[in-house]
């Protein structure tokens, strides 16, 4: 009576076995994924959002009006781009990436190739509205979105290179565009933008490209590890595992890392008054320059190595150490005098970028579970979009009152501390643990 038993035992066993192993079973999609997710954030981020204020002169001239005409265009698409990130997270899960991806960098090409042809500044005020639109998912959500879907091991490394391949990518094509306008017409260089964006990103989106692994096909996050309990219970439930939206928005580490996203967006803000202020403390408007691209490049490596930190040591840890460099970058500006301390200033700072830009997408991922993230992320940067969008204006009422950007630089410093605070703590917080179970 026993030999049936053992037999039986042995049988679930081995079923066991071998449906952990395909749970385990690793496939090259998650890392095409990640590919096309680098492409997206070199090219599509290093054009779109990073080239548009190189044509401002230039359309100025050409159009005979005022430089804050024609930078209007670039606040619209801020504003149109906050408004859309309300409802970007509900349209990726409700739509096939593939298609989705492909018709917003498509529409995007469409309208940098229309603005060549463009004669009147209101047009560019249409066509930079629905640009706003248009690059919201494929830029700003879509990187994150996938990368968590398609890795639960190494998330946070390949989160942090795909996203801080965004500022190499500025780095490489502010150059290439302004050779472009200055040797061949911003014309021509609306046209080439367009075309780049088609043949760099369309063979990814349309042929790479899926919201998340099909199990029914076999398909796999990578490093995925479930029993077969788990398994049974999630393909039941029809759902993937995490907190559903509206109960996240309830909870307090929702509302902490609202405050985190809107908090390191005001010290984001300042980035654009940088070289204004390095000018108001003696130096030259090259090396004020300089300053920028220094905090460019920190971004870059920050983004990249604090994703792969949050993978290998404790999260909380790798969070206070980014933010006390990035604290120590805005305090180093505020005192900097001269180039060589003021460009160090701009590394450290950028470097500190990486807790918003990396850190907060992982820990909202961790909080809350892969089955509503990309709504609850949209949701989230929407509210730091419009952080962002008024503490440009407002760092600028800053020095009109004080005569020094001084005041802000400071109060970065504080805003860092109370940000690091209250990420750390809505980590700790998180309503969604989850529980990878090892095979004995």
């Amino acid at each position: 009576m026993m030999e049936p038993t053992r037999r039986t035992q042995e049988e679930t066993t081995a079923n066991m076995e071998v449906r952990m192993s395909t749970q385990t079973k690793s496939s090259s999609r998650p890392w095409l994924v990640f590919i096309g997710c680098c492409v997206l954030s070199l090219v599509g981020f290093g054009l779109i959002v990073n080239t548009p204020g190189l044509y401002f002169t230039v359309l100025g001239e050409t159009l005979s009006v005022s430089r804050t005409q024609i930078a209007l265009a670039s606040s619209i698409m801020a504003i149109a781009g906050a408004v859309t990130m309300l409802f970007a997270g509900k349209v990726m899960k409700m739509l096939d990436s593939r298609i989705l991806i492909s018709v917003c960098i498509a529409g995007v090409a469409a309208l940098f190739l229309a603005q060549s042809f463009f004669n009147a500044v209101w047009q560019f005020y249409i066509s930079f509205a629905l640009m706003g639109i248009l690059y919201i998912i494929p830029i700003s959500l879509a990187p994150s979105v996938l990368l968590a879907n398609w890795f639960e091991s190494k998330l946070g490394m390949v989160m942090g290179i795909a996203l801080g391949l965004s500022g190499i990518g500025g780095t490489i094509f502010n150059p290439v565009v302004s050779w472009f306008i200055t040797n061949l017409g911003w014309q021509t260089s609306y046209r080439l933008t367009a075309l780049i964006l088609v043949i760099c990103i369309l063979p990814f989106s349309l042929l790479v490209f899926k919201f998340r692994p099909d199990e029914a096909k076999g398909e796999q996050a990578y490093g995925h590890i479930v029993s077969a309990a788990v398994a049974d219970d999630a393909q039941a439930a029809g759902e993937l595992p995490g907190i559903e939206s509206k109960k996240a928005y309830r909870t307090p580490t929702f509302v902490l890392l609202v405050l985190v996203s809107v908090l390191l967006q005001i010290v984001a803000a300042l980035v654009q008054h940088v070289s204004s202020h390095e000018i108001a403390h003696g130096l030259t408007l090259e090396q004020g320059a300089l300053v920028v691209s220094g905090i460019m490049f920190g971004a870059a490596i920050g983004k990249a190595t604090i994703g792969i930190l949050l993978d290998y040591l404790k999260p909380e840890l790798t969070i206070v150490i980014y933010s006390a460099i990035g604290l120590a970058g805005w305090g180093l500006m505020a005192v900097a005098t001269t180039p060589t301390p003021a460009i160090a200033a701009g590394f450290m700072a950028g470097l500190g970028q990486g807790v918003v830009l990396v850190a907060l997408p992982w820990v909202i991922r961790k909080s809350f579970g892969q089955r509503d993230y990309s709504e609850i992320l949209s949701i989230v940067s929407m509210f730091g979009a419009v952080a962002s969008a008024i503490a440009v204006t407002a760092h600028g009422a800053v020095f009109d009152a004080t005569g020094s950007y001084v005041p802000s630089l400071v109060g970065n410093m504080a805003l860092y501390v109370v940000a690091a605070a209250c990420m750390v703590i809505g980590f700790r917080m998180r309503p969604f643990k989850e529980i990878t179970k090892q095979a004995k």
